[in-house]
């Protein structure tokens, strides 16, 4: 975690934190309630994969559009540089 801002750390660790809590919740519901897991923990669970799935995607997603408008950039200016010499 070298390269990351606080804001992707903060970010990732609750999208992490809220993803581990669904899991704990299903497991706890399933086995403590005589094998069963009401509707509310599902819909629970399933807001935090739709959370981490969000958080995740959107920050690659970014990166990815940026990384592609830097190499069109630095092809675009290393074909000027080749027609200018």
């Amino acid at each position: 975690m070298g390269d990351f801002s606080v804001k992707e750390k903060t970010q990732y660790g609750t999208a992490i934190f809220t993803l581990f809590s669904g899991i704990v919740l299903c497991f706890l519901s399933f086995f403590l309630n005589e094998y069963q897991i009401h509707e509310s923990v599902l819909f629970y669970f399933g807001q935090s994969l739709i959370f981490a799935g969000a958080i995740f995607g959107v920050n690659i997603f970014i990166k990815s559009k940026i990384y592609e408008a830097e190499s069109r950039l630095n092809e675009k200016i290393d074909r000027k540089i080749k027609e200018e010499q």
